[in-house]
């Protein structure tokens, strides 16, 4: 059985940390204020903001941006999940898909 007020705190550090992320691409004019945090085994292992400005890249949003810079020699990902500072729209949801990421939760679930 999941201890539900553990796994909340634990999630709410890793959101927390996502939603930085958006304020600081947007301090910097990186992109929209949009942020996340790639985790894996409780750390957090990579984390992004928006950069589709800086990149004039329409499709490097902070998950996706995350997801690339995660460094591995599988293409799957079975061990980490995703936490974003808002929902993700289908491009960022859709990299679940093939990289058989677990889980991708967002800011607005706590």
């Amino acid at each position: 059985m999941i201890d539900r007020p553990a796994v909340q705190d634990r999630d709410h550090k890793f959101l927390t940390r996502a939603v930085e992320e958006a304020y600081k691409g947007v301090e910097c004019g990186d992109g929209g204020p949009f942020g996340a945090v790639v985790v894996q085994n409780d750390e957090i292992i990579m984390s992004c903001h928006n950069m589709v400005l800086k990149n004039t890249d329409p499709t490097a949003h902070a998950e996706v941006t995350a997801v690339r810079e995660v460094r591995t020699s599988d293409f799957h990902f079975p061990l980490i999940y995703l936490l974003a500072s808002v929902p993700c729209c289908v491009i960022c949801a859709g990299v679940q898909i093939p990289l058989v990421i677990p889980a991708i939760y967002d800011a607005w679930i706590i």
